[in-house]
């Protein structure tokens, strides 16, 4: 029986973040992904933000810069919003995820694809027993999504507030701005959320997400949007699918010898609903900590975690209050209105946080220079 330190269960950002981080420091690594390869079943659009490029070098044939964001109201009014030095990386995401499980391998990582988690029991000496691979652990990383099998199997935390989201990949869009990412608002398409159209890296990315159950009308906003682009030679090439934690970080996410990461652990932004930049730091750092912890005698990974990951109190407010699914006529009428533009500002550029000295900074700025 193999009997590895560290198993992560999870073979995406956060999972192989986690997982690399662990076995450069020596910490012999596997990894058990459901999927049979990285490049299979993308459930995410892939936007990365300027904070993850700016420290991950993720290779330039894989993305593709946007500097902009194009807002719209119900009624297809635009604004746009900017910042100078600013941009946002759209990404080939089955070819990132591929690259990541490469750089992964190439850290000493054992990645076992279509080898999913289906439970474990103690082992002597505090172990983890794994029957299903046959594997013992000193140490379980849950990196398996929103509906985590990993923490349903322990009794940790489970996800309960969930956005549905759904992607079609479309080649033959006409009549786009490739410097923007274009953002929807709509209470009838997408309550609770947007929809969106990415000039990605090969093809437009056009989707959108809800807080109500039930069949997402990707038809009915393909149609909505045949009024803004041209659509006449359209051809769908795929689609992707998946659930989007918005509830914010779950409070049981760990045992003695087991840690819940990225969307198990609910590390998504409640409002934005932005995971990726979450899961890659903060994966990192579990890897890091259960290395300390299981070499070095350091703290339990669960607690040097628990002081990085804030709780995003006012994020989760604001969630509230998207949930409230405002009617599309409030929406165009506050449109135009500065309050909103400078609301808009602070969420699609200031991913360090809402309430940080540099977003109300600019918060500050702006107020002057409409009062001017």
């Amino acid at each position: 029986m193999s009997s590895p330190n560290l198993v992560v269960v999870g073979a995406s950002f956060a999972g192989l973040a986690c997982a690399r981080a662990a076995a450069l420091r020596g910490l012999p690594t596997t990894v058990l992904e459901r999927r049979t390869a990285a490049d299979r079943s993308i459930q995410t659009t892939g936007i990365l933000v300027k904070e993850v490029a700016d420290l991950w070098d993720v290779p330039r044939r894989l993305t593709r810069k946007i500097h902009g964001v194009r807002l719209y109201s119900p009624s297809l009014h635009a604004l746009d919003l900017a910042r100078p030095g600013y941009h946002f990386l759209a990404t080939d995401t089955p070819g990132l995820l591929d690259w990541w499980a490469r750089s992964a391998r190439d850290a000493g990582v054992e990645i076992r694809w279509g080898h999913g988690f289906s439970g474990s029991r103690p082992a002597p000496g505090g172990r983890v027993l794994i029957p299903a691979h046959h594997l013992e652990c000193d140490f379980l990383i849950g990196a398996d999504g929103a509906r985590s099998t990993v923490a349903r199997s322990l009794g940790l935390d489970l996800n309960r507030r969930l956005l549905t989201g759904l992607e079609a990949e479309c080649a033959g869009v006409a009549g786009i701005d490739e410097d923007h990412l274009h953002v929807f608002l709509d209470s009838k398409l997408a309550p609770g959320y947007i929809a969106w159209a990415v000039p990605g890296v090969e093809a437009v990315q056009i989707g959108l997400a809800s807080s109500r159950p039930g069949r997402l009308p990707l038809e009915a906003l393909l149609a909505k949007l045949g009024t803004v682009f041209d659509f006449q030679h359209l051809r769908i090439l795929g689609y992707r699918a998946g659930l989007i934690p918005v509830g914010g970080p779950l409070r049981r996410v760990a045992s003695e010898r087991v840690l819940l990461v990225g969307d198990a652990a609910g590390w998504v932004s409640p409002l934005t609903a932005g995971g990726i930049h979450c899961a890659l730091a903060w994966g990192r750092l579990a890897g890091i900590a259960v290395a300390d912890y299981l070499l070095d005698g350091g703290p339990h990974p669960a607690t040097v975690v628990r002081r990085a990951v804030p709780s995003f109190a006012f994020k989760r407010r604001l969630r509230w209050l998207a949930d409230l699914h405002p009617p599309d006529r409030w929406l165009d009428a506050a449109l135009g209105s500065p309050l909103l533009r400078r609301a808009a500002q602070l969420v699609f550029f200031h991913h360090r946080g809402l309430l940080g000295a540099d977003a109300w900074r600019e918060w500050r700025t702006a107020r002057r220079r409409d009062a001017a």
